[in-house]
């Protein structure tokens, strides 16, 4: 996959370092561009800069969650309109809704499922 991935701009935020670092380490070792950001502020300062075409973003964070950081990236980067993708503990179906409703466009109940992400990074990968 590495060839495959190796223009792909991914971007991780999310408060828990350990998940997140690990998470852009397994994208790194595909041949992603990676960048990390632990709270919904400097998510929204890290994607103006890096431009992502991903976006993984944890709902529960402190200060700025992951709705409201959607709904900002979905408002400034209306040119670019990166791939949101959800990451939360919660698998209520009402979560799942709510996200799809602020625009994210992909819902994965953490621990992510290593499959689950690979065919979600191949078909980012085939959109650029």
């Amino acid at each position: 996959m590495k060839n495959a991935t190796s223009q792909l701009r991914i971007l991780v935020i999310d408060d828990n370092v350990e998940g997140a670092e690990a998470l852009c380490a397994l994208l790194g070792t595909w041949g992603c561009k990676t960048a990390v950001a632990f709270d919904g502020t400097k998510g929204i300062a890290t994607a103006a800069s890096f431009d992502p075409h991903l976006a993984f973003i944890d709902l529960e964070m402190p200060g700025m969650g992951g709705y409201e950081v959607a709904r900002h990236l979905r408002a400034s980067h209306s040119n670019s309109n990166p791939k949101l993708i959800c990451l939360t503990g919660r698998g209520q179906p009402d979560t799942r809704r709510t996200c799809i409703e602020v625009g994210f466009d992909n819902f994965f109940i953490k621990p992510m499922a290593h499959q689950r992400l690979a065919r979600v990074v191949a078909a980012a990968c085939a959109t650029l």
